[in-house]
């Protein structure tokens, strides 16, 4: 069962370092070089939780051109839930959202989720096609 947290949440304490332990160790794979208190902060930030074990988070922001992005990260092993995760999370806005794949599994999550490539490894998903 997917639960969803954010920072203001109570129960968010209680996952908040393990969170930033696993952003830490992939800071510079997700290309992020905000600290983990600007990102939960400053964005749209979801922890994910699966019976109550942390998987991962999605995080949503403005950038500097006025578009919105999504970026995240996760454990390992838990692709299927990290799709379900991302599929959830993109049905909560109705805009255009990008996103940068760094690797392989990130371009396939996008994929599998919706996203088109449009550029060496930028991917939109239209959401305004299905609302």
């Amino acid at each position: 069962m997917i639960r969803v947290l954010i920072p203001r949440d109570k129960e968010f304490k209680k996952y908040k370092q393990e969170c930033k332990k696993l952003y830490k160790s992939v800071q510079d794979k997700i290309c992020d070089t905000n600290s983990f208190e600007f990102i939960i902060n400053n964005t749209f930030f979801y922890m994910f939780l699966d019976n109550n074990n942390f998987t991962g988070v999605l995080y949503f922001f403005i950038d500097e051109e006025n578009k919105m992005y999504v970026n995240g990260f996760g454990k390992r092993k838990h692709f299927l839930h990290h799709l379900e995760c991302v599929k959830l999370a993109l049905s909560w806005f109705n805009c255009d959202i990008y996103a940068k794949a760094q690797n392989r599994a990130s371009a396939l999550c996008l994929i599998k989720c919706g996203f088109k490539k449009i550029g060496k490894n930028i991917f939109i998903k239209n959401q305004k096609l299905y609302h």
